[in-house]
């Protein structure tokens, strides 16, 4: 309900934390397939645990332990680590 009001208000800017930790697989890819029509011209800040999520962003920065200890492109970071395990902020401008 509170992401629904979210898109309604249709912000520039979002800021959602684990969108999709409390629904199944199918849900969440008709989920990130909305969002990327709806990103168009706005920007995206999302923490997430859930790799499928991170197709939305095009930068990722990587959190362990409060540091933030990955930064760069999207597909750079995700070449680069096995992202995971660990909480990632990704943006999309």
């Amino acid at each position: 309900m509170l992401l629904a009001r979210l898109l309604i208000r249709q912000p520039k800017i979002l800021l959602l934390d684990e969108p999709t930790a409390a629904i199944d697989d199918v849900s969440e890819k008709q989920l990130i397939d909305h969002l990327k029509g709806y990103l168009t011209h706005r920007t995206l800040i999302v923490a997430t645990h859930r790799r499928a999520v991170l197709e939305l962003v095009d930068r990722i920065l990587v959190v362990n332990d409060g540091k933030i200890v990955m930064d760069g492109p999207r597909d750079q970071i995700l070449n680069q680590s096995q992202v995971g395990t660990k909480r990632v902020v990704g943006a999309s401008a």
